[in-house]
């Protein structure tokens, strides 16, 4: 597969490419440290109730797709046989 880069703005208001895998990896952290984060703002575990579970789930659903992205790709030059 070829090199995917994604642009992606810095604090500093650069924007920079970087590997998707690099980008990827990236918004998977933020995403788990929203749980985190939530759960310190809430003063409760996200398993000690229906809804968070839920919540929690959802994000941590997002956290492993993006972490399977590059693996799902599918660009011009690969083949998508089977795939129907």
């Amino acid at each position: 597969m070829s090199t995917i880069k994604v642009k992606s703005a810095h604090k500093d208001g650069q924007i920079k490419l970087e590997d998707l895998d690099v980008f990827c990896n990236k918004l998977c952290k933020r995403n788990n440290s929203v749980l985190f984060k939530l759960e310190k703002y809430l003063n409760k575990k996200l398993l000690s109730n229906p809804e968070l579970t839920e919540i929690r789930d959802t994000i941590l659903t997002v956290s492993g797709e993006l972490s399977r992205l590059r693996d799902n790709l599918v660009t011009d030059g690969d083949s998508n046989e089977g795939l129907q």
